[in-house]
């Protein structure tokens, strides 16, 4: 019976391993960078590997392409357009990658538990994740997980809705709106960029979105907070060195 439960333990353990290197490496093959313009060509957004503008690109002749009212818009537009990019590429790279034969194999691992035979020994734990841990009784353990699963309970989808962020410049004459994952707005009042150079607009815009990018570094929502709180990364070390001490489950 106790071999049972090593067993069933141990193809859950190599399962859930599998599964979150599938998931990095198919995290790994999101496109460093990639750039996109609004339809008119006004404006060009470079976006970084977090999926957020890097950069913001002023056409010299973007009046021409533009009127003063929609270049705003027609920031988020290439924000869009970029992410489109993005996505594209990583789909591509994807495909190349076989990420859909090495989830199919991970489908039925953990159907069977404890379907071998014969003794089996207690899951491995990686050394560099064993070695400084030092579990605390099973039963304080149990009793911390618990807690934080009721805790969790009384989250909402909003709980874990992203904060937006703003980032001003030019005296509040440009705002750029970020959450953690996506540009959502930007404003620029239309009797200032009328009077303006591209290259004046391009710096205004970059320094906008340079003081929001730094304030999400700050700022995360209340459902992210309550999980980092819980610290589920060390309850699951120390799950998994109580595994390999099979007399804390005597």
């Amino acid at each position: 019976m106790t071999d049972e439960i090593f067993r069933g333990m141990q193809e859950f353990q190599q399962y859930a391993e599998k599964l979150q290197q599938l998931m990095t490496d198919m995290q790994d093959q999101v496109p460093q960078h990639a750039t996109g313009e609004d339809a008119q060509g006004a404006v060009t957004v470079t976006l970084g590997p977090d999926r957020l503008p890097e950069s913001i690109k002023v056409a010299s002749d973007w009046q021409r392409r533009q009127p003063p009212e929609n270049l705003g818009p027609a920031v988020v537009d290439a924000y869009s357009s970029a992410m489109s990019e993005q996505m594209e590429g990583w789909a591509r790279t994807l495909e190349q990658s076989g990420w859909e034969e090495r989830a199919a194999e991970l489908e039925g691992m953990p159907d069977v538990p404890g379907s071998g035979a014969g003794p089996v020994a207690p899951p491995e734990v990686p050394r560099q994740d064993r070695d400084p841990v030092r579990p605390r009784p099973m039963e304080d353990v149990v009793e911390d997980t618990l807690s934080g699963l009721d805790a969790l309970d009384g989250l909402d989808v909003d709980s874990f809705r992203a904060p937006e962020v703003r980032g001003e410049a030019a005296a509040r004459r440009v705002v750029i709106g970020l959450t953690a994952h996506s540009l959502v707005s930007c404003d620029v009042d239309p009797q200032w960029a009328a009077q303006q150079s591209s290259v004046r607009l391009s710096q205004a815009l970059n320094e906008a979105l340079s003081h929001a990018r730094a304030k999400l570094e700050d700022v995360r929502s209340p459902g992210a907070a309550q999980i980092a709180d819980l610290n589920p990364q060390g309850l699951m070390n120390e799950f998994l060195a109580i595994l390999n001490d099979p007399q804390r489950l005597l």
